[in-house]
């Protein structure tokens, strides 16, 4: 497994701002609007499927499909993508979101023991332009930690379009790991893709 000390999060911040809030769902203190109670739909999902003790390839598809019905991957991977979602070919774009599904699932899996048994307290929920951003905190074995999410509007629900915990936005630190591939690449998105397949053997 490839060391992550020269990237600008390693594997375990990166999975910080995307598996520490979704899997830190156990028991939210109130839940009392739409976008409160959408965050607690998630935390029964995820929470289930981080205590079955299940590991590998299974768990990992269980994971990939749940981000991918809560979670807006093709936003946030073209986001990532920056100047350079252009020059993505045309016939590779699906399967980019796969890989990228397939990458955040295995992140989330590699140290989803981490995040076992945590609580969620919800502390407040706000509006900011066309977001509606709930912050909130995380409680376990390692602390407390605070996490924002931010819901845009999806058909009569939401979707989770970034998380920030530790002061990084998701899409922020998963824009600098791929702007740096593909400027040492020059464009070239076969780096990318074998980095994003690495998550196969993790």
């Amino acid at each position: 497994m490839r060391a992550w000390n020269d990237r600008p999060l390693n594997r375990r911040a990166l999975l910080g701002g995307f598996a520490a809030g979704l899997c830190a769902l156990a028991a939210p203190a109130r839940a009392n609007t739409p976008a409160e109670d959408y965050v607690t739909r998630i935390a029964a999902d995820v929470m289930n499927l981080a205590n079955n003790g299940k590991k590998g390839p299974a768990l990992r598809q269980k994971f990939a499909d749940l981000m991918n019905r809560y979670i807006n991957l093709k936003g946030i991977a073209d986001y990532a993508l920056g100047p350079y979602a252009k020059k993505l070919p045309a016939g590779r774009r699906d399967e980019f979101y796969d890989l990228v599904s397939n990458y955040a699932a295995a992140l989330f899996v590699y140290y989803v023991e981490d995040f076992r048994g945590t609580t969620l307290e919800i502390m407040s929920t706000s509006k900011q332009g066309k977001f509606t951003v709930i912050q909130s905190a995380i409680t376990g074995s390692g602390g407390r930690e605070q996490v924002r999410w931010r819901l845009t509007p999806s058909g009569s629900g939401y979707r989770v379009s970034d998380v920030n915990i530790k002061g990084v936005w998701l899409t922020i630190s998963m824009k600098d790991r791929f702007s740096k591939v593909l400027k040492s690449s020059k464009g070239d998105f076969e780096p990318l893709f074998a980095e994003l397949r690495e998550a196969e053997t993790w």
